[in-house]
């Protein structure tokens, strides 16, 4: 890759400064609380899957020069019927690449009160589309949906899906320029989230979960 101008580094130093802060408000917002709000049960996975499920080649692609900004467990899911993980890259401010991000959440759900496991990520889902207008997306899954939101003004694409017992939220975004005059365009963010939910489904079904 050419080498970027200076004050152009130095702008994306500062875009990427902002999509952190409009990453961590998503996520105090309530965008990763919607999984806290079911209890689960039983079904297809035993574990939750970690954040190197979602290290795929559609990352790679959506988030050059990147670095990990979140990779842990879920605070408040210390019970025995769920367990969730979290997990956000950006790109790195000493990259020449036009700033972006992308955050996967992976919740799992045992049985728990006569709830059934598969029941309870279905509600999850829910939960974290009802806000907003989405659109089916089709041979993802159990279920799957998208939609495009919006936090200060920057757009999201999203992109939550079922997996049996298993819930996953991929979120993707970039800036169109080195200076954040907006994101790029809100079918594009959309894109980039269900390439990544298709290649981290692709990756949690191979894997040993």
């Amino acid at each position: 890759m050419s080498s970027a101008p200076a004050q152009s580094r130095g702008c994306a130093t500062a875009v990427v400064a902002t999509l952190g802060v409009i990453v961590l408000l998503m996520a105090i917002g309530g965008v990763w609380a919607i999984v806290a709000l079911t209890s689960g049960g039983g079904g297809d996975y035993d574990t939750v899957p970690d954040c190197a499920a979602a290290q795929t080649d559609a990352l790679e692609s959506l988030v050059p020069d990147r670095r990990s900004e979140l990779d842990q467990p879920i605070e408040g899911f210390q019970q025995d019927w769920r367990e969730g993980r979290e997990c956000r890259w950006a790109t790195d401010r000493s990259a020449e690449s036009v700033p972006a991000a992308a955050r996967v959440v992976f919740v799992r759900y045992d049985d728990h009160n006569g709830t059934e496991g598969t029941a309870a990520a279905a509600d999850a889902m829910d939960a974290a589309a009802g806000p907003h207008s989405t659109e089916p997306v089709a041979d993802l899954g159990d279920e799957a949906v998208s939609w495009h939101e919006e936090t200060r003004g920057f757009g999201w694409g999203c992109v939550a899906v079922r997996m049996s017992n298993l819930y996953t939220l991929t979120c993707y975004t970039a800036s169109i320029d080195y200076q954040s005059s907006e994101a790029v365009p809100a079918e594009e963010t959309v894109a980039g989230a269900e390439e990544l939910a298709r290649a981290v489904a692709a990756a949690v079904e191979e894997g040993d979960y």
